[in-house]
């Protein structure tokens, strides 16, 4: 994959990966993110019950609540995970 490829538009997404692969920037092994990762969030503070679960919620919608500080203004009252991640902090997971 360099410049002036002008078949990128008409490859499929495991095209592109094995191009990347190929290229030596990253591992033979790398895998990239997906953008369909969904995020569930619990109450992190003692007034509310920490054992309910909410989500999945996608990254833009928890980037949304937090910029309202929904969560708390650095989000210290909730705990995150990615579905079926660990639980950690805001921070932790959202850097």
């Amino acid at each position: 994959m360099g410049l002036g490829d002008l078949d990128v538009y008409s490859k499929t997404f495991e095209e592109l990966v094995r191009d990347v692969r190929r290229s030596g920037v990253v591992d033979q092994n790398w895998e990239p993110s997906s953008a369909d990762v969904k995020f569930e969030y619990k109450w992190d503070v003692s007034e509310i019950d920490d054992s309910q679960t909410f989500g999945p919620f996608s990254e833009e919608e928890m980037q949304s609540w937090f910029k309202a500080s929904y969560f708390g203004p650095s989000g210290e009252k909730v705990r995150v995970r990615p579905v079926g991640g660990e639980w950690a902090g805001w921070d932790d997971i959202f850097e």
